[in-house]
C-alpha cells in the first residue's frame, strides 16, 4: 500500500525520488500558487481548530414582548453600590494612579491579596497564606486556568448533576470526559461519589457546595466533611467553587470545604461579582502555593495580569466598610424577592410541580410534571417575555423536565406575571401532551 501510493504520488509530480539519496517533496510542489482571486476572502472556517464553542444565543425569541429575565443569573443593576466604588476609584486613583495603571504581579496587586486574606477568613472561616493565593478574572477565568494545568484531552473529571452549564462549556472545551455524580435535596450523595472516585480516578471534581447553580442547594454539613475525607482518600482534588457563598438569607451560612479539616486539596474559587457586579471581573483562586504557582505562570500567558487599578479599588471600597454595607442591603433584597418567588409558584404552577427552596444566592428549580418539557415550555413562554434555562442545559444526559429560575435581576412586581405565564404554559404543554398522539404531534410548535 505505501510503495503504491509514492508511485502515485511521483506520476503526479508530488514526489521525486533520487538513487541512493532518498525520495523527496517535490520542489514545484512545495511553490504556493497564486489564488485565483487574490481578493477573495480567507475561508476562516476552514482554518479553526479546537473545540467547537458553544452558540451565542440559544433562547428562542422574545418579539415586542418586555422580558422577564429568569434566564439570567445575575444581579440587579438597580443595587450596584456605583457612586460608593467611584469614591473609592477616585482615592486609590489619587493616591497611586501612576502605580496602578501598571502591571501587576502575578499573582495579584499586594493589597487586594492582603484583603482577601483577612476577608476569606472573615467571611468563609478559611485560613491561607498570601502565597496561597491567585486573583483572576472572575471565577469563569479560574476554572480555565485549573482545565489548563490539570486536563489533558480524553481525561476524566467529576462533576456534580446538575452542574452550571458554564463548566460543561469549558471542559468540553478540553475535550474532557464528563463523568457525573449523583445529587438530591443533600448535595453530592457520599455514596455515589465513592463509587466514581474508585471507578474513574477523575483529574479533579468540580463541585458547588454552597447555594448550588442550578439548584440553590446547599451540601448537607454532615455531608462535607465526608466529601474532603473522600477525596484525600482517592487522591482526588475538589475543585470548590464558592461564587454565592457570601449571599445566606439564614443566620447559619455553610462551612466551605476549604474550612474544613485534612482540606490541603481543595481548590477553592471565590468572586464578589454575584454579590456586587459582575462587570468587576474579579475573583480568587486559594490552593496550595505549587497549584498557585502553576495556575499563576498560566494566567501570565493568558492575560499578563489583572487590573491593578480595579483590585486597588475594591480593597479601598471594602476598608470604608461598603463591602460589608452593601452585602447586608442585597441580602435583605434578596432574600425578600425568594420569598415572592416561592409564594408565587406555590399559587400558580399545576400539581405535580415541585422546585427547590434554597437558604441563599439566587436561582433555584423547578420539576414540571410527568410528560411536561420545560424547552416545550419556553418554546411557549419565551413570546410573552418570559426566558429561563432548561434543566437539559445544566445536566450532560438528564433534566428534561427540569428548569432553572433566577430572581436576583428579575423586578419584585414582575415575579407573579412571569410566574403566571410559566404555569399557563406548562398547563398547555400537559393538557397536549394527554392527547392522542397523532393529535399531540399536529399541535407541536416547530422547534
Amino acid at each position: 500500500t505505501v510503495s503504491s501510493a509514492y508511485d502515485r504520488l511521483m506520476e503526479d509530480g508530488v514526489l521525486e525520488g533520487h538513487v541512493g539519496r532518498g525520495t523527496f517533496v517535490a520542489e514545484r510542489a512545495l511553490r504556493v500558487t497564486e489564488p485565483a482571486d487574490p481578493t477573495a476572502p480567507l475561508r476562516w472556517a476552514d482554518l479553526f481548530a479546537g473545540a467547537t464553542p458553544p452558540p451565542r444565543a440559544r433562547y428562542p425569541e422574545t418579539g415586542d414582548a418586555p422580558v422577564i429575565p429568569f434566564h439570567r443569573n445575575v444581579p440587579d443593576p438597580a443595587l450596584f453600590p456605583v457612586e460608593a466604588f467611584r469614591v473609592a476609584l477616585d482615592e486609590v486613583m489619587r493616591e497611586a494612579g501612576s502605580e496602578l495603571l501598571g502591571y501587576a504581579p502575578a499573582e495579584g496587586y499586594p493589597g487586594f491579596t492582603d484583603f482577601v486574606v483577612d476577608h476569606v477568613r472573615a467571611a468563609r472561616g478559611v485560613s491561607v497564606a498570601p502565597d496561597e493565593v491567585l486573583v483572576v478574572n472572575g471565577s469563569q477565568q479560574a476554572l480555565d486556568l485549573i482545565g489548563r494545568a490539570f486536563l489533558r484531552p480524553g481525561d476524566t473529571v467529576a462533576v456534580e448533576d446538575p452542574t452550571y452549564t458554564g463548566a460543561l462549556e469549558i471542559l468540553r472545551g478540553f475535550e474532557a470526559r464528563v463523568v457525573t455524580i449523583a445529587t438530591d435535596a443533600g448535595g453530592i450523595r457520599l455514596d455515589d461519589a465513592e463509587r466514581v472516585f474508585a471507578r474513574e480516578r477523575p483529574r479533579f471534581l468540580y463541585t458547588m457546595p454552597t447555594y448550588q447553580n442550578p439548584t440553590g442547594r446547599s451540601l448537607a454539613d454532615e455531608r462535607r466533611e465526608g466529601l474532603v475525607r473522600l477525596a484525600a482518600r482517592y487522591e482526588v482534588p475538589l475543585v470548590e467553587d464558592d461564587f454565592d457563598g457570601e449571599l445566606g438569607y439564614e443566620p447559619h451560612t455553610p462551612r466551605p470545604l476549604k474550612a474544613l479539616s485534612g482540606s490541603r486539596g481543595v481548590i477553592y474559587i471565590g468572586t464578589p461579582s454575584k454579590m456586587l457586579f459582575p462587570g468587576l471581573r474579579i475573583g480568587w483562586v486559594l490552593a496550595d502555593p505549587a497549584v498557585v504557582e502553576r495556575l499563576g505562570r498560566m494566567k501570565q500567558v493568558a492575560d499578563l495580569s489583572s487590573s491593578q487599578l480595579l483590585q486597588a479599588a475594591f480593597a479601598r471600597f471594602a476598608a470604608d466598610g461598603e463591602l460589608t454595607r452593601h452585602r447586608a442591603r442585597v441580602r435583605t433584597a434578596y432574600a425578600a424577592r425568594l420569598e415572592r418567588l416561592l409564594a408565587a409558584l406555590e399559587r400558580h404552577l399545576p400539581e405535580g410541580s415541585t422546585w427547590t427552596r434554597p437558604r441563599g444566592g439566587m436561582s433555584l428549580m423547578v420539576t414540571l410534571p410527568e410528560g411536561v418539557s420545560a424547552e416545550a415550555v419556553l418554546r411557549e413562554t419565551a413570546p410573552e417575555g418570559v426566558l429561563f434555562a432548561p434543566g437539559s442545559w445544566f445536566s450532560p444526559g438528564n433534566g428534561a423536565r427540569h428548569l432553572r429560575l433566577c430572581f436576583g435581576s428579575v423586578a419584585d412586581e414582575a415575579l407573579e406575571p412571569g410566574v403566571e405565564i410559566l404555569a399557563r404554559a406548562a398547563k398547555a404543554v400537559r393538557a397536549r401532551a394527554r392527547r392522542p398522539r397523532g393529535d399531540a404531534e399536529a399541535a407541536l410548535p416547530s422547534v
